[in-house]
């Protein structure tokens, strides 16, 4: 027994070095490990190849994607053994030029568990043998391959190996698992694989990236952006299919990647779709709901509408409070150098820019993470909303001539005028982005559609094309002064304009209150009244006593202080709750929902869907002047219109969702479904008239 043992730690002692040591090959080093220093009989024991590349060099997955090689390992043992096949970690995309491949970079450890048959003799020693084939790659790939072989003891108590059995526990911890807790489906939306992830649970895992790896190639277009959409019941993922998936039979098998994982210790899952076939889907796309004939826009054509419909943006009625300020500075510099108007109107345009940045960033980022956010987010939330109305209501008192910006406030707002003269029309510009946002003017609604579904390069050349055109009537005003010159001297006339403009930004402090209201309740509403009723005391004490004595000036501004963050506090609305307040659907009109849409055209109906919110303006005009005319209501009830109105005023994932699939992002949307169709809809401009709608009710609704 003894001399037994001794042979064993003997030969163990002669080859543990062979096992160790590392094979170096061009800009990789390769090398063979075991889990246990000893095997046990009937027992598998798990083998390592371990690959180390050199940074920026890569090895590849089972599929590699566009070019390249897997690794290969081929086995040669005694007889009885026998070896499984590699257990593949979850794979990277890496992009080289055009093509995009399927593979690893760093370090990473391709595990295969070899079986022992029960017979073997403890005692003994095993001869372990693979030759290995890799392909590694940076700009250029040099093919390598190395023969390992090492001799492990058989014992009846194996051992952890000391050195290597962590990191292979760890390796395989970080395996591909079976997916559990989520349901995946999966169709074609047109050129598009569709993946959906629903999860039945309450609350849904945060999810920021998804990625797909088919294990076969033929299935996508490896290169395409793979586009995650977070949805009222989990994520979709879309990726452009591949041309050969047309001929493909059988199911979708791969991995689904999470960043940072589907649950607690699982970021990679495997996958396997059942799609009989490209052809047997034929059916179930025309079901699908389909992007509008807009989402093919190519990049020269989204700019060109981005820029139309920033021009537009102008007229809309959301900008015109910002818009007449904005006339009231043209007025004070008509006079003034050609070359300081210029510098004014490039700031205007450079703070429009960077703000449609801001806000581009925003949406790229929440696309990224999966959150269904959309154009005039912000105002879907009250906090922002109270914000804005407290604004806008200094902006109005101070037209007003309750108080001038610039003399006791000079502390504040004057310091950054004396810094630079031309913030002043850079801030004009912000504002004017941040009302504006609400609003989607005619030809805007294709082009934001169109740049979220693209890269962020191409979201943000069409981001930029919507604030040139909304600056450019400013733009060409400054450098053509001629525009302006039959402007009257500055005079006392301008006071009068200058009070007058004030009531443009009351009204908008009410439309904000009651925006305000439908999203939070009427006690956010009175809480909002207290609040502006402080501000407005804190800024009269300011301009009453500016001229006063130096005590009286610091009782005044020491008083208006807390007056005025007392105002701030009171105007912040409290937390909603989840039954505050939602969209007043009464009458003919029926709430939205996916169930309430494939209800009413499952039984054959026509459907009008109102997309449509408390803050947007344009939805508000259209709504009162066309949707609810008399013309419109008998003609409804006459062709048997279901009518649903979708309330986006607060965060709505499932209307987000909707929306996206229509290929739109903002409000509003008026899709018109045939009756007795399974198609795609019609959707209507963003400016209705009775004549368009009419003629859409008619097409989708013939008379019997």
């Amino acid at each position: 027994m003894f001399m037994r043992w001794f042979v064993t730690c003997l030969i163990f002692l002669i080859t543990a070095p062979l096992a160790a040591a590392p094979v170096q090959r061009p800009h990789i080093e390769a090398e063979l490990v075991a889990e246990k220093s000893s095997l046990r009989p009937g027992e598998p024991v798990t083998v390592a190849l371990r690959l180390k590349m050199e940074k920026h060099w890569h090895t590849y997955w089972t599929n590699p994607g566009d070019s390249g090689l897997p690794t290969r390992i081929t086995w040669t043992l005694p007889q009885g053994f026998s070896a499984g096949p590699i257990q593949w970690p979850a794979p990277r995309r890496i992009n080289v030029g055009p093509l995009t491949n399927f593979g690893y970079e760093g370090e990473i450890f391709l595990l295969t568990d070899i079986q022992v048959p029960a017979g073997v003799a403890a005692g003994t020693a095993v001869p372990i043998t693979a030759r290995a084939d890799w392909l590694v790659c940076e700009e250029i790939c040099i093919p390598g391959d190395a023969t390992f072989s090492f001799m492990l003891p058989v014992s009846n108590e194996a051992a952890a190996d000391p050195k290597w059995a962590k990191a292979i526990e760890r390796a395989r911890g970080q395996l591909p698992r079976q997916l559990e807790g989520w349901i995946l489906d999966a169709y074609l939306r047109g050129d598009d694989l569709v993946l959906r992830l629903s999860s039945g649970q309450a609350r849904i895992a945060r999810i920021h990236n998804l990625t797909l790896f088919p294990d076969q190639d033929g299935w996508i277009e490896n290169a395409s952006p793979q586009r995650m959409i977070r949805t009222a019941g989990g994520y979709e993922l879309r990726v452009a299919s591949a041309a050969a998936m047309r001929s493909k039979s059988g199911p979708l098998t791969g991995l689904i990647v999470a960043e940072p994982g589907l649950a607690k210790g699982i970021a990679a899952a495997v996958v396997e779709v059942p799609v009989e076939s490209a052809s047997a889907l034929a059916d179930e796309i025309l079901e699908q709901p389909v992007l509008s004939p807009f989402a093919d826009l190519g990049l020269v054509a989204a700019l060109g509408l981005a820029f139309l419909g920033g021009v537009i943006l102008n007229l809309m009625p959301c900008v015109f409070p910002v818009v007449s300020i904005k006339v009231l500075r043209f007025v004070e510099q008509a006079r003034g150098k050609p070359t300081r108007l210029r510098r004014h109107g490039l700031a205007f345009a450079a703070g429009v820019l960077v703000s449609f940045w801001v806000v581009a960033g925003i949406l790229l980022a929440s696309r990224a993470q999966g959150e269904a956010l959309g154009w005039g987010y912000q105002l879907q939330s009250p906090p922002m909303v109270a914000a804005l109305a407290l604004l806008f209501f200094v902006l109005a008192l101070n037209l007003s001539g309750l108080f001038e910006v610039g003399t006791s406030l000079q502390s504040l707002a004057g310091k950054l005028r004396l810094r630079n003269e031309y913030a002043d029309s850079a801030l004009s510009g912000l504002l004017a982005t941040l009302v504006a946002t609400p609003c989607t003017a005619p030809f805007m609604g294709a082009a934001l559609g169109f740049a979220l579904t693209q890269p962020a390069i191409k979201a943000m050349l069409v981001f930029s094309a919507l604030a040139l055109g909304m600056s450019s009537p400013y733009l060409l005003l400054c450098f053509w002064p001629a525009l302006i010159r039959r402007i009257p001297r500055p005079g006392r006339w301008m006071e009068t304009l200058k009070q007058v403009l004030a009531f443009p930004l009351f009204l908008t402090v009410v439309w904000l209150a009651w925006v305000l209201g439908r999203q939070a309740g009427v006690d956010a509403v009175a809480r909002l009244l207290a609040g502006l009723t402080l501000v407005a005391a804190a800024l009269w004490m300011v301009g009453r006593w500016r001229a006063s004595t130096e005590f009286g000036k610091r009782a005044a501004t020491i008083i208006a202080l807390v007056l005025a963050v007392a105002g701030c506090v009171f105007a912040w609305p409290a937390n909603r709750t989840a039954e505050a307040v939602a969209d007043e659907v009464s009458g003919p009109w029926k709430r939205w929902s996916p169930d309430a849409l494939a209800s009413a055209r499952a039984e054959g109906r026509a459907v009008f869907v109102d997309f449509t919110a408390a803050w947007c303006v344009t939805c508000q005009v259209n709504k009162r002047l066309v949707l609810e005319s008399d013309a419109l209501r008998a003609r409804f009830e006459e062709r048997n219109v279901v009518r649903l109105r979708a309330d986006w005023t607060n965060q709505d994932a499932q209307i987000t969702a909707a929306l996206r699939d229509l290929g739109r992002i903002g409000v509003p949307v008026y899709a018109v479904y045939a009756a007795g169709s399974k198609g795609a809809p019609t959707l209507l401009p963003e400016l209705l008239t009775q004549e368009r709608v009419l003629r859409a009710i008619n097409e989708a609704a013939p008379p019997s």
